[in-house]
């Protein structure tokens, strides 16, 4: 049987509108000089304050500074208990909080109304492949899934939204971790072992760094899943707390759900057992792949652990493409250093590279 394997990165959404990683903090600005009222009263001019106080970093300096460069040192004297400079403890998790914030709803904002017929077509291919798993078939069909490192849910939507039209009751969205509703009586939130017990299949997309329709608990772990909405933006405004813990032990603040998010940051905290058991199940992936397709995604030497993963699960006679994005990839130097990245990681194993970006690749997929 051979098996495909989608990595998709940041480039996979740009051609929904998404913005480059690089350049959220230039969006922020951006929004909030069009629309003083669209973040919270005060939020972004602490953000300036943090970054022109804190960080000592100038006013016209704002825009290009990376994300890493922010959550890194602040990750760090968390994790260490450590002061950073001006900030104690309380108010490094607020600052922490308040980007988070930012990021999230800036995302929001730009994709809440996108073209992404592209996305949609892809979802169909992952539906239709995956719908030979249906009727206990699952043990000989198991062909396709996805890991990504997008937080968006640009790609969750269009598949459910195929779902609640083709396959209602007979198929999930499987994230491959411990989940649950985040409201009650939604029943399209199932484990995707569940569904194929009872006969239906399961979409597998494993998102690495989570994703902005998760919250979790932070007594028993547990994933709550909004399959229509970005919970992890609207825990700032609206409190919701852990059901099962409520009834377990009675209501208390300790079970409060909060985003569990991973940041860009150079140390990513992998220890959430959730995550454990999503990089665990895209070792178990990429190890069956006969074939790997990168789409969008930049192989950066700072994504270290993905790296690892990659270079330690891929098996050396699976077939690796990739696939971005350039005009015109003979001078574009981006893409050149990509692709030579990719060449130097793989080997022999690269077998086709893609620069007409994810919407020309998606066409020659759809059924």
């Amino acid at each position: 049987m051979s098996k495909t394997v989608f990595v998709l990165g940041a480039g996979f959404s740009l051609g929904a509108g998404a913005p480059p990683q690089d350049k959220l903090v230039e969006k922020i600005f951006e929004l909030h000089k069009k629309d003083p009222f669209l973040y919270e009263p005060n939020s972004v001019e602490y953000f300036q304050t943090f970054l022109r106080d804190t960080l000592n970093i100038p006013d016209n300096s704002h825009n290009k500074v990376p994300l890493e460069d922010i959550f890194t040192p602040l990750d760090r004297c968390l994790l260490d208990n450590l002061s950073f400079r001006n900030l104690g403890i309380d108010e490094i998790k607020r600052t922490r909080e308040l980007i988070y914030y930012l990021i999230g709803k800036t995302l929001q904002h730009i994709l809440q109304s996108t073209n992404k017929k592209y996305i949609d077509e892809f979802a169909g291919y992952l539906v239709h492949e995956c719908s030979k798993r249906s009727k206990g078939r699952y043990r000989s069909n198991d062909n396709v899934s996805v890991i990504t490192t997008n937080w968006d849910i640009l790609l969750d939507r269009s598949i459910q939204n195929l779902i609640d039209a083709q396959h209602r009751s007979k198929a999930v969205v499987d994230y491959c971790c411990y989940i649950s509703s985040y409201h009650e009586s939604d029943e399209r939130v199932k484990p995707g072992l569940e569904m194929l017990g009872k006969g239906g299949f399961n979409i597998k997309l494993l998102k690495l760094h989570g994703s902005l329709n998760w919250l979790q608990c932070p007594r028993c772990q547990r994933v709550y899943v909004d399959l229509d909405s970005k919970i992890a933006i609207d825990q700032y405004s609206i409190h919701q707390q852990c059901r099962h813990c409520d009834n377990n032990y009675g209501s208390f603040n300790s079970h409060e759900l909060t985003s569990n998010i991973i940041m860009p940051t150079f140390l990513k905290n992998l220890s959430n057992p959730q995550y454990k058991l999503i990089w665990q199940n895209a070792g178990v992936e990429l190890s069956e792949a006969s074939k790997v397709v990168f789409i969008g995604y930049s192989l950066p030497q700072a994504d270290y652990e993905m790296r690892q993963l990659i270079s330690r699960m891929v098996r050396s006679d699976a077939e690796v493409g990739v696939v971005d994005f350039s005009s015109d990839p003979t001078i574009d130097k981006n893409y050149v250093d990509l692709i030579s990245r990719y060449k130097i990681f793989f080997g022999k194993r690269l077998k086709f590279e893609s620069h007409d970006g994810a919407e020309k690749y998606i066409e020659t997929l759809t059924v």
